[in-house]
């Protein structure tokens, strides 16, 4: 926007706050799947321990490859809110987001792809993987299901479900699929223009979104609030999946059993049981003070840090400022601002 814009844009509608990337909900590489599949293979038969490992190895790659998006993304200084794997439960529909981009202009879905091998798109649009050996000799061509069908359905019940919500209407929502191994090539070559414009490499993401950004013919400029109650929405109803590994692996009772020795430990020990109880307390003080000066500063609740820094606060206790700034959402300026009452509760001083 001109000069000019900005002014009004800031008269009528208060100064712009979304001047980088803001993770409403932040990328988090401690893995619950992961972790409770590493658990259960340490109980199971050989048998079964080689199918579920492969499935660790899976899950692996896919979260290096997100971690490798969510750095391009974190790093890109746009103005726009990015949440982190979300999925939506809504009528009749389900679907999983990667990621979801919301800027004043549009959104975007991006959906990671961390394939092995390299990935050659025919002229009808079919996707080929073609795995070679070391010395680059091909050993087996298989086809794959469409990603970008894959992402155009996800992109379409979001559609409709902000629609129906009278959160959106008119406004473009964007699909793109990142790959996002460095090592895979993409032959794009033979493939219809609908698809070439849709498949980037993860280094290529923020070129994109940047550009489109600086579009001149898309003249759409969203309201900042408007932006946060879309991502509220899909925050608050962002359903994470529940995994039957028993189905799944055909295990019995004590295959899936997650061991909680330690939390078992804790409530036999008084001393633990008395951290437990003040750590809850401090906790539910924390909530309060973020409540309390969202309602004094009219912002979201967020702003003054969110569910995953609380999270961060309880497990970490810090004790002073440069510890606070080691936790991750903790910005000098954040710290400037909120620090001193924050460790005042950390500490039961308040």
């Amino acid at each position: 926007m001109s000069i000019i814009d900005n002014a009004i844009y800031t008269m009528l509608n208060g100064k712009r706050t979304i001047t980088k990337p803001i993770f409403i909900k932040d990328f988090d590489a401690d893995n619950k799947q992961l972790n409770d599949l590493i658990e259960i293979s340490k109980n199971v038969s050989p048998e079964k321990r080689r199918l579920i490992e492969k499935d660790i190895k899976l899950l692996k790659q896919g979260l290096e490859g997100e971690k490798n998006v969510y750095y391009e993304l974190k790093n890109s200084f746009l103005p726009m809110l990015c949440l982190y794997d979300i999925r939506l439960e809504y009528d009749d529909y389900i679907a999983q987001y990667d990621f979801i981009i919301i800027t004043r202009k549009f959104m975007y879905v991006l959906e990671t792809k961390k394939l092995s091998g390299d990935i050659e798109i025919t002229k009808d649009g079919d996707f080929i993987r073609i795995i070679k050996s070391d010395n680059g000799k091909i050993i087996k061509r298989e086809g794959m299901y469409s990603p970008i069908s894959q992402n155009e359905r996800h992109v379409k019940i979001l559609k409709e479900v902000l629609a129906k919500e009278k959160l959106i209407k008119n406004f473009p929502i964007k699909s793109a699929i990142v790959i996002a191994n460095p090592k895979t090539i993409i032959d794009k070559s033979k493939c219809p223009k609908s698809i070439k414009n849709n498949i980037y490499k993860y280094d290529q993401i923020v070129n994109l979104i940047k550009k489109e950004l600086e579009d001149k013919s898309n003249e759409r400029d969203l309201l900042e609030k408007f932006l946060y109650n879309i991502a509220d929405y899909l925050i608050s109803n962002n359903k994470p999946i529940t995994y039957n590994y028993a189905a799944k692996y055909s295990l019995d009772n004590e295959d899936v059993k997650i061991k909680e020795e330690p939390k078992k430990e804790q409530k036999n020990n008084n001393l633990g049981s008395d951290k437990s109880n003040d750590k809850a307390q401090i906790y539910e003080m924390l909530k309060k003070y973020r409540l309390e000066t969202a309602k004094k500063e009219n912002i979201k609740a967020y702003w003054v840090f969110t569910n995953e820094e609380l999270n961060s606060l309880i497990e970490k206790m810090p004790k002073t400022k440069e510890e606070l700034l080691q936790i991750k959402g903790f910005g000098q300026k954040k710290v400037e601002k909120y620090g001193d009452e924050i460790l005042s509760i950390l500490n039961k001083r308040g």
